[in-house]
C-alpha cells in the first residue's frame, strides 16, 4: 500500500487527522521515519546505497548508509555469503525475495544478529535496484565464526570469491595466501599467483608495506581485528581500506587459524568526503577558512599553550564599492584583498574570512616577530594592491597577544576592539 493510500485512510478521523492527510507525502513520510524499527536500503547494480530509510542513528552501522558501501557494516566474515544472495537478487527475475539472518555493525560497533529481506525492485524506474529490509533480533547473540577449512573449501567450490564486489584475502595460521579473489588482484594492481606468494606487493609505499606486515603480525598472534587505509601507487594513485580480521579454530583455544583481509577502493569516497569538509570550512568566495575553522584552530594553538598573535581586520570605505559597482565589484575587490593579505603573511600564518569585509590573521610569535611588524605588513598588503587603491578602500588592524586562560571569544573580542580603537583614527 502507497503512502497517499495509507495518508488517506488516516484522515478519516478527527480535524488533526484531516490536516495530517493534505501534507506531502514525503513530510509526512519524515514524521514517521522516528518510529521505525528497521532499515530499509535501496541497493544499485553497482553496490552502492542509494537510499538508505531508518531512524535517527540507523539501524545497520552507525547513521544513515546512503552512499556508503552495502558491505562496509556486515561482519567480515559474513561478507561472502550476503554477496552471493545480493547477486542472487541481481540476476534473478524481478520480484524475487528471499530471507535470511547476518551478523551486523549496530551503532555502538560491536556486532549483532539481523533478520535481512532482499526484493528484486530493479524494474522499477525509481528504486531501480535490490531493496533490503533490515530489522535487528536483540535477544540473538552472533554465532561463531566458521573454521577457515570450510570458508575456503565453500570459496574454492562454489567461486562465490569472485563474485564479490570487493577484493578477498584469506591468510592461514602461518601467514600464508591460501586464496584471494579477482578484484583483490586488480585493486592491487597485480595478478592472482603474485599475491599468493606475497600479500604486501611492491606497489605499496614502503611504510605502508611497513604497517601492513605489522597488522598481520599482530593478528596472527592474537584474534582482533584492524583497518587501514593504504596508497595504491598505480596511475593515477588509488587509496584502498583495508580491514583484517584474524579467528581461531574450532577446538584451537586462543590459536589464530586464519586472517580474513577486505579490501576496497574508497579514492572516490575519500575525494567526496575531503571536497565536503573544504566546504565546510572555508570561505566559497575567496577560498580562506572560514569562521568555524578560526575557531578550531585558535582553541587548539590555545590548548597547545601556543604564544601567538590574532589581528582583525576590517576594510574602510567598502560599502561605497558595493553602491558604486554592486555585489560583483565588491566580491571581486574581497577576493583581491584575499589574495594580498595572504601574500603577505609567512607560510605557517593563518587568514580568515569571517564575514563581510571582515579578516582575522593567526600569526604564531617567533624571533622578531612583534604586533607592530605584523599590523605594518597587513597594512602595507591592503592599501598597495591595486584594486583596493583605485577604489580607494583603506584598511584597520587591531592586535591582540594570546594569554593563559584564554579562549578564542576572548582573542577575537579583544582583537575586534582594538580594530575599532584603530577605526577611530580616520573619524
Amino acid at each position: 500500500m502507497g503512502i497517499g493510500t495509507t495518508v488517506q485512510g488516516l484522515s478519516s478521523g478527527n480535524h488533526e487527522e484531516a490536516e495530517l492527510s493534505e501534507l506531502p507525502a514525503p513530510e509526512i513520510l519524515a514524521r514517521l521515519v522516528p518510529y521505525l524499527d528497521m532499515s530499509v536500503m535501496v541497493v544499485r547494480r553497482d553496490w552502492s546505497v542509494s537510499a538508505d530509510l531508518g531512524p535517527p542513528g540507523g539501524v545497520l552501522g552507525r547513521g544513515n548508509a546512503a552512499g556508503s558501501h552495502p558491505f562496509s557494516f556486515m561482519h567480515p566474515d559474513d561478507v561472502e555469503r550476503v554477496a552471493g544472495y545480493a547477486q542472487r537478487a541481481m540476476e534473478s527475475p524481478t520480484g524475487w525475495r528471499t530471507s535470511f539472518e547476518v551478523r551486523a555493525q549496530r551503532g555502538d560497533g560491536s556486532y549483532g544478529m539481523f533478520d535481512v529481506e532482499i526484493h528484486n525492485r530493479l524494474d522499477d524506474p525509481v528504486l531501480q535496484g535490490i531493496v533490503v529490509v533490515s530489522r535487528s533480533v536483540p535477544d540473538r547473540q552472533p554465532a561463531d565464526a566458521p573454521s577457515l577449512p570450510a570458508e575456503v573449501a565453500a570459496t574454492v567450490q562454489i567461486g562465490a570469491g569472485d563474485h564479490l564486489p570487493i577484493g578477498l584475502v584469506l591468510l592461514d595460521a602461518f601467514g600464508d595466501v591460501v586464496f584471494v579473489n579477482q578484484m583483490a588482484a586488480d585493486l592491487l594492481g597485480t595478478d592472482r599467483d603474485a599475491l599468493l606468494d606475497s600479500l604486501v606487493p611492491a606497489k605499496f609505499a614502503e611504510a605502508d608495506q611497513e604497517e601492513i606486515l605489522a597488522i598481520l603480525r599482530r593478528l596472527r598472534a592474537a584474534p582482533g581485528r584492524e583497518s587501514f587505509v593504504a596508497e595504491i601507487q598505480t596511475d593515477p594513485p588509488r587509496l584502498l581500506s583495508a580491514r583484517f580480521v584474524s579467528r581461531v579454530g574450532e577446538g584451537t583455544g586462543d590459536q589464530v587459524q586464519f586472517v580474513v583481509v577486505t579490501l576496497e577502493d574508497v579514492t572516490n569516497r575519500l575525494a567526496h568526503e575531503r571536497h565536503l569538509e573544504h566546504r565546510a570550512n572555508h570561505d566559497a568566495l575567496t577560498g580562506l577558512p572560514n569562521r568555524s575553522w578560526l575557531l578550531d584552530r585558535l582553541a587548539a594553538l590555545l590548548a597547545a599553550g601556543t604564544d601567538f598573535l590574532v589581528a582583525f581586520v576590517d576594510l574602510d570605505g567598502f560599502k561605497g564599492v558595493n553602491d558604486r559597482g554592486g555585489h560583483a565589484a565588491g566580491d571581486s575587490l574581497l577576493a583581491e584583498v584575499a589574495g594580498a593579505l595572504r601574500g603577505a603573511v609567512r607560510d605557517e600564518d593563518a587568514v580568515a574570512r569571517v564575514g563581510g569585509d571582515e579578516f582575522v590573521v593567526v600569526s604564531p610569535v617567533g624571533d622578531n616577530q612583534g604586533d607592530i611588524g605584523l599590523v605594518e605588513r597587513i597594512r602595507a598588503a591592503v592599501e598597495s594592491n591595486d584594486a583596493a587603491r583605485r577604489e580607494g578602500v583603506g584598511v584597520s588592524v587591531g592586535v591582540t597577544r594570546s594569554s593563559p586562560g584564554d579562549e578564542p571569544w576572548d582573542l577575537l573580542g579583544r582583537a575586534d576592539a582594538a580594530m575599532y580603537q584603530d577605526k577611530r583614527r580616520l573619524s
